[in-house]
């Protein structure tokens, strides 16, 4: 069967019959495109808003955190966490974001922006459930030293590594 032009082709919705002087390929595409002419069009306003999508993940995220936007213990994006001796033993019956977090803990130090990126979750939830998991003493936080742009010596070797690039 050779390719068949639809373009500038008008469907009878209501099925009608082709003239003689249309191809028989015609007689194959006219039904398609007379259901298709006959079901109800998708319209943009008929799609998911991405507002009503927004306003859910807020409203699972407000409920994964008790509605708090800080947690007890302050936490950079860069802020390391490892999951504790104690963690290990209660791992199991951790639940939900609690539990994803420790769990990849467990695995490798990872850092609060790591972790919002693995689990697909905002920065501000990881601090708080990270935060409560500390209070917990189930994680343990490695803040990161605060006098970056006083070392002197880091500053060369960064100088250093962006020259050899």
């Amino acid at each position: 069967m050779s390719d068949v032009s639809v373009s500038g082709y008008d469907a009878d919705p209501g099925g009608g019959q082709l003239s003689a002087d249309q191809p028989q390929e015609a007689a194959l595409v006219r039904p398609f495109l007379s259901r298709m002419l006959s079901m109800p069009t998708a319209r943009m306003d008929d799609a998911p808003v991405a507002d009503d999508v927004t306003e859910a993940a807020g409203v699972r995220s407000y409920a994964m955190t008790s509605g708090r936007a800080q947690g007890s213990v302050p936490l950079e994006i860069e802020s390391m966490l490892q999951l504790t001796a104690e963690g290990a033993m209660v791992l199991e019956r951790l639940q939900f974001e609690r539990g994803r977090v420790a769990t990849l803990c467990q695995a490798e130090i990872l850092s609060v922006a790591e972790l919002s990126a693995r689990l697909h979750l905002p920065i501000g939830v990881i601090r708080v459930v990270a935060s409560d998991l500390i209070v917990d003493g189930l994680l343990q936080a490695h803040v990161p030293s605060f006098g970056v742009a006083d070392d002197v010596d880091l500053i060369s070797r960064l100088i250093e590594g962006v020259r050899a690039l």
